[in-house]
């Protein structure tokens, strides 16, 4: 199967094999989430880019008004609805989308979410003006992302080959660096850069508009 016009595709096919995979270091994540909360209010409106099987969005919900879930496989919302009823949670909603929707209202949301999901999109300057566009004046962005040019970039040029020809979704090849200065330029201001854990994971970077 080839993804390369329906990365959506390639999604559902993993759903049930991510949805099973453990959080790695699940310290790390829960210092996330609590790093993350200290920007919540109980008036937070919330948007989570590639929300998966949407395990954010359910363990802030209980410190926000309303989060909204976006994904592009239906499976993984499949998923991410049973996990939230199981949780009895209201305010989170998960809808099959992108980012560019027009129902989405410029200045909609005090909060957006991006956890390892920008090195999918190929502009990455459209996509962070996008999410500018839609945070409140004040608001805030808050995001890691896998930065193969940083870590790996032989294995990332291996893996955007995969993506030209349709057997992965495509992969952009930022580096923490370009990554910095591309939210910069999209007119944020880069108030937190944290790493939680000593292993290999990424930055977590905080930007306010």
């Amino acid at each position: 199967m080839l993804f390369k016009k329906s990365p959506d595709k390639f999604w559902d096919l993993i759903s049930s094999k991510y949805a099973a995979s453990p959080i790695q270091d699940r310290a790390a994540y829960e210092a996330k989430i609590t790093k993350l909360k200290t920007y919540l209010t109980e008036d937070s409106i919330v948007l989570d880019i590639g929300c998966a099987t949407g395990t954010q969005c359910s363990d802030i919900a209980n410190n926000v008004k309303q989060v909204t879930g976006i994904d592009i496989s239906d499976k993984l919302l499949t998923i991410a609805e049973v996990r939230k009823a199981e949780r009895k949670i209201n305010n989170v909603k998960f809808v099959k989308t992108s980012l560019f929707d027009a129902h989405f209202q410029p200045a909609g949301f005090d909060i957006v979410m991006a956890f390892y999901v920008l090195h999918f999109f190929e502009d990455i300057d459209a996509v962070l003006k996008r999410i500018y566009d839609l945070l409140v004046p004040g608001g805030v962005f808050i995001s890691e992302t896998t930065c193969l040019g940083d870590k790996n970039f032989v294995l990332g040029k291996f893996l955007r080959l995969l993506g030209s020809i349709g057997l992965l979704p495509k992969i952009n090849l930022l580096t923490t660096h370009k990554l910095e200065q591309a939210v910069k330029k999209a007119g944020f201001c880069i108030i937190e850069k944290v790493r939680f854990s000593d292993s290999n994971s990424e930055y977590t970077l905080i930007a306010r508009r």
